[in-house]
């Protein structure tokens, strides 16, 4: 994760502020901090398409188990 020290930018105009964030934007690929509290390393960084593709998997198991459970509970009450 890369660092912009705004002191830096501070004497820039608009455009030339707006060109340096593009660079600063386009270098490194912008990182999430996520907390797991009962994990062996508790603070995690990763980059947003990584935590985006690993939510979207932890949503497709999720919902998996969730629609067993409705069958489950249909075909209790069905009984």
């Amino acid at each position: 994760m890369k660092i912009v020290n705004h002191e830096n930018l501070s004497g820039l105009t608009e455009s030339e502020f707006d060109l340096a964030w593009d660079v600063v934007s386009a270098e490194a690929p912008i990182s999430q901090k996520s907390y797991h509290e009962m994990s062996d390393r508790p603070v995690v960084e990763v980059d947003a398409m990584t935590q985006l593709e690993n939510n979207v998997r932890l949503l497709g198991d999720m919902q998996g188990r969730l629609s067993f459970l409705m069958r489950e509970v249909n075909y209790l009450l069905k009984v």
